[in-house]
């Protein structure tokens, strides 16, 4: 039986006036537990992101972590370590393949890429509600 994980919508303004904020809590496993970040679900991004300083407190060792070149909807490219982060979403636990940057600003998004291609995702803004449905998967 598929698992369904439901959190409200926050609002937020824009230039476009209040639209749904995709923002969900996203229990993250550091060395001391588990602790809450907000994650935006970002269905046009292949992988998760996060800063640096989330990387340190999962407890992994910033150099010995494989760089990769990333670019963005800026288009000007920026260097990124990759690793994995620990999460748990409502009942499930899931390793996610995350890129860090070494920028204080840098956004949390969950992509695609072990996160997103894990859950069937529903935005009811009438209901003011989004759904994460796991979907079947191996392992």
């Amino acid at each position: 039986m598929p698992t369904f994980i439901e959190f409200p919508l926050g609002r937020k303004q824009t230039p476009f006036g209040v639209l749904p904020d995709l923002k969900i809590p996203v229990a993250v496993h550091v060395r001391h537990g588990w602790r809450i970040y907000r994650f935006l679900l970002d269905t046009g991004a292949d992988f998760s992101l996060a800063p640096r300083h989330l990387a340190e407190e999962v407890g992994l060792d910033w150099e010995a972590l494989a760089e990769a070149q990333v670019v963005g909807i800026e288009l000007r490219g920026t260097s990124a370590r990759l690793g994995n982060l620990p999460v748990r979403i409502g009942p499930v636990e899931l390793l996610v393949r995350c890129l860090f940057v070494d920028a204080a600003s840098a956004p949390f998004l969950l992509g695609r890429a072990d996160f997103l291609d894990r859950f069937k995702v529903t935005i009811d803004a009438a209901q003011n509600k989004l759904t994460l449905e796991e979907l079947p998967h191996d392992g």
